[in-house]
C-alpha cells in the first residue's frame, strides 16, 4: 500500500511539473525580490515564479526513488562566490515546513555538448558539499523557502567555463514527503536537467526551464587568506 501511494503521489508532483497551471496560475513573482546588501555582490540571479521539480534524496527509498535538478551558469571574468540561495518547496506531507534535514550540493563541469552535467551522476562532480541540519539558514519567503549556504572557503569559477550546480535535500519520504527546486521564468544558457529513475526520467533530460538561485560574494564575511581560497576548475 505504501509503494502504491508513492506511486501517485510522484505521478502527481510529475504531472504538477508538466503542467504548473494545474496547481495555481503563474505569478511573476512570490519571493522577495532579494538584491544583496551594500557588503554584496550579486554576481548571478534567478528569481523564483512558478512550481518545483522533485530534487531529493530519499533515505528511505535510495536508489530507486533518487532524483535531482541541475542547472547551468557561467561567468564572463574569473568570479569568486562564498554564498549560494536557493528556492524549495514542500508536497505529499502534513509535517510542518520547513523540515530541517540535510542538503547535498554537487557542482559539475559540462558534459563536453553544452546541454548537460556530466554522468555518472554524483561521483563525477568537480566537488561537493554534504550539509548537516544547523549549517544553512532557511526561511519562508512568499509562496516557497529561501535556503542561504555560506560555504566554507571562497569559490572561484573560470572564465567562460560551463558550470552545472545540483542541490536536493536529503530525508526520508515517510513521513516528510517530497522537496523540490523552485523553477524560475528566466532561462538562461540551456534549461534545468532532472533526473528521476524511479518516474522513468533519465539523468540528465531536459526540462524546458530553468530554477531559482543566487550565487554571490560577501565582503562582510570573514576570508581567512587568498592561499587558502580553493578553486576548482
Amino acid at each position: 500500500m505504501k509503494f502504491l501511494l508513492l506511486m501517485l503521489a510522484l505521478a502527481v508532483s510529475l504531472s504538477i511539473a508538466e503542467n504548473p497551471t494545474a496547481m495555481r496560475d503563474p505569478i511573476s513573482s512570490s519571493g522577495s525580490g532579494w538584491q544583496g546588501s551594500e557588503y554584496e555582490w550579486l554576481h548571478w540571479s534567478q528569481p523564483p515564479n512558478w512550481v518545483p521539480l522533485a530534487s531529493q534524496y530519499f533515505t528511505d527509498l535510495y536508489p530507486d526513488w533518487d532524483s535531482g535538478v541541475a542547472n547551468d551558469f557561467m561567468f564572463p571574468i574569473q568570479t569568486t562566490v562564498n554564498i549560494i540561495r536557493w528556492w524549495g518547496d514542500y508536497w505529499n506531507t502534513s509535517e510542518p515546513f520547513p523540515i530541517a534535514s540535510p542538503v547535498e550540493i554537487y557542482l559539475y563541469l559540462d558534459n563536453g555538448f553544452g546541454n548537460a552535467p556530466t554522468l555518472p551522476q554524483h561521483s563525477s562532480a568537480i566537488a561537493s558539499w554534504m550539509i548537516p541540519i544547523g549549517s544553512y539558514d532557511e526561511v519562508a519567503d512568499g509562496d516557497y523557502y529561501l535556503c542561504e549556504y555560506v560555504f566554507p572557503e571562497w569559490v572561484v569559477f573560470d572564465i567562460g567555463v560551463t558550470y552545472w550546480v545540483e542541490i536536493r535535500k536529503a530525508y526520508a519520504f515517510d513521513p516528510y514527503g517530497q522537496y523540490g527546486w523552485v523553477t524560475s521564468g528566466d532561462v538562461l544558457f540551456e534549461p534545468c536537467v532532472q533526473g528521476f529513475d524511479g518516474l522513468g526520467i533519465d539523468w540528465w533530460t531536459p526540462r524546458d526551464i530553468d530554477v531559482a538561485f543566487q550565487l554571490s560574494f560577501c565582503t562582510s564575511l570573514e576570508a581567512t587568506t587568498w592561499a587558502e581560497i580553493k578553486t576548482i576548475f
